[in-house]
């Protein structure tokens, strides 16, 4: 069962990213957390095979969390989002799989399972 990791500090958006990764795919366990350091210590005790990460956060950007997790070998696929349009660039540099700006539609969530869960799963 593959595992998806959520981390957004906004409650809104955390919520709305977690419903919509539950429906869209069924048959993963979905962890939604509210920082950076919360993603990363759930990633080092259950694993992650698809991450989604907002770049704002406080404790641990998404970047920073990118860092950590591809210093310790981690090569499963990382989506930064952001409403920065400056985050981009430095969020590839770190080993971002994908970047999309916020806020995302369910058709961008949609492409993002179809093109880096279901082929990992299957």
């Amino acid at each position: 069962m593959p595992h998806i990791v959520i981390a957004e500090d906004e409650d809104d958006v955390r919520e709305y990213l977690y419903r919509a990764f539950r429906r869209h795919a069924p048959g993963s366990t979905i962890t939604a957390v509210p920082d950076g350091a919360a993603a990363l210590e759930e990633i080092e005790q259950h694993g992650c095979d698809l991450l989604i990460s907002d770049q704002r956060m406080p404790l641990k950007t998404g970047i920073e969390l990118l860092r950590a997790i591809r210093a310790r070998g981690a090569a499963f696929p990382a989506i930064i989002i952001s409403a920065d349009m400056t985050a981009e660039l430095a969020a590839l540099e770190a080993g971002a799989t994908a970047f999309f700006y916020k806020p995302l539609s369910l058709n961008q969530i949609r492409e993002i399972i179809q093109t880096w869960l279901i082929p990992a799963s299957s």
